[in-house]
């Protein structure tokens, strides 16, 4: 091999090496999301697919209740479902298809029917009602 083409080689072994060590230790110090933060945020994601029509579901069969509750928090499907209130029936409609386990399933529709009874009875606001539904517990 010509000597001129292994130290262009070498140079840019070391000009790789520096870049990627020197943009790694800005990505730390930026306040941006590093990858210990961003599996965080993507820690659910893996729970979460697509129906045969494209709409988003979650998949929760084998979770104990806590992690359920965590994964749903955190999914497009409960934005979606918020953007039903005060239309309870629809809300019910997006658990009932698009929610996987049917244990859970029924924990969100009591939960549902309890803030219903209590908004339609006047016990609460629309504010305290929407509140309710989106730190469900």
């Amino acid at each position: 091999m010509d000597k001129s083409f292994i130290v262009f080689l070498a140079v840019g072994i070391g000009f790789f090496y520096v870049i990627t060590n020197f943009v790694g230790d800005i990505e730390k110090d930026d306040g941006y999301p590093t990858t210990s933060m961003e599996e965080e945020a993507h820690k659910y994601d893996k729970y979460m697919s697509v129906d045969s029509i494209g709409r988003d579901i979650i998949v929760v069969d084998a979770l104990d209740r806590d992690t359920q509750i965590k994964v749903w928090n955190r999914s497009e499907v409960r934005d979606e479902f918020l953007d039903f209130f005060p239309e309870f029936d629809e809300m019910r409609k997006i658990i009932k298809e698009r929610v996987s386990a049917e244990d859970f399933r029924e924990y969100l529709i009591d939960k549902v029917d309890s803030v219903e009874t209590s908004f339609l009875n006047g016990d609460i606001t629309s504010d305290d009602a929407l509140k309710k539904l989106q730190n469900l517990r």
